[in-house]
């Protein structure tokens, strides 16, 4: 099984003091982003749960934190915590909500919708049987809700990589004709933008092809 995981571009969206409810809050998200650099998660974390509360009358602040802090929660389980990614995916799953009411945020629910899938696909690496089975199946549907919106949003940087993550969660499904298929669209995009993942998509591009059709060996005829 190939170990490769390429997380989503993201933005982080630098909150401004003037634009919280509680003044405490900025006060809160930069204590606990400096923490975070340091390693120390143990301290950050409650840091970022006080200011996501204190922004409880600033709900698009308030949403756009727990993208942020949901990207953080990823990281640290695909380093360390893996018992994180549930949490991860509740701040995920809260912001899909906000926009699925009508408001509006820097990232796309595509983008948002495409950070949830890489949660499953992280956590399916350190998985095994049927719960891995589930863990894949409920990322590629994700993978492939966001798509649409990625190209209609000319996301394409963000398009190619959730291309090379379907390709990949295909792979450890088994399904090796339909990883190559999604490697393709990662390489074309590569290619038609300059991405710098272009060499190493067309790497794995080249080792799914190989495990596709492996190429002859060669025999000797006793004579």
């Amino acid at each position: 099984m190939s170990n490769l995981l390429k997380p989503l571009i993201f933005c982080a969206v630098m909150l401004a003091p003037t634009a919280f409810a509680a003044e405490s809050a900025p006060d809160l998200v930069a204590e606990a982003e400096s923490l975070a650099m340091e390693g120390d998660y143990d301290a950050a974390l409650p840091l970022y749960e006080q200011a996501i509360a204190a922004l409880s009358d600033e709900p698009r602040e308030q949403n756009n934190l727990r993208y942020r802090y949901g990207i953080v929660l990823s990281a640290l389980g695909g380093e360390l915590r893996p018992d994180l990614y549930p949490l991860a995916r509740a701040q995920f799953e809260s912001v899909l909500d906000f926009l699925d009411s009508g408001e509006t945020l820097t990232h796309s629910p595509a983008r948002v919708r495409s950070a949830l899938a890489h949660t499953y696909h992280q956590q399916a690496a350190t998985a095994e049987g049927g719960k891995q089975a589930d863990l894949l199946r409920n990322a590629y549907f994700l993978y492939r809700g966001a798509l649409s919106d990625l190209a209609s949003r000319k996301e394409w940087h963000n398009l190619a990589i959730t291309y090379f993550n379907l390709g990949q969660v295909c792979e450890w499904q088994g399904n090796l004709v339909e990883a190559v298929d999604w490697l393709e669209k990662a390489v074309d995009l590569d290619a038609e933008h300059g991405f710098a993942d272009l060499e190493e998509d067309r790497a794995y591009l080249l080792a799914l092809r190989e495990q596709l059709n492996p190429p002859a060996r060669a025999t000797t005829t006793a004579l």
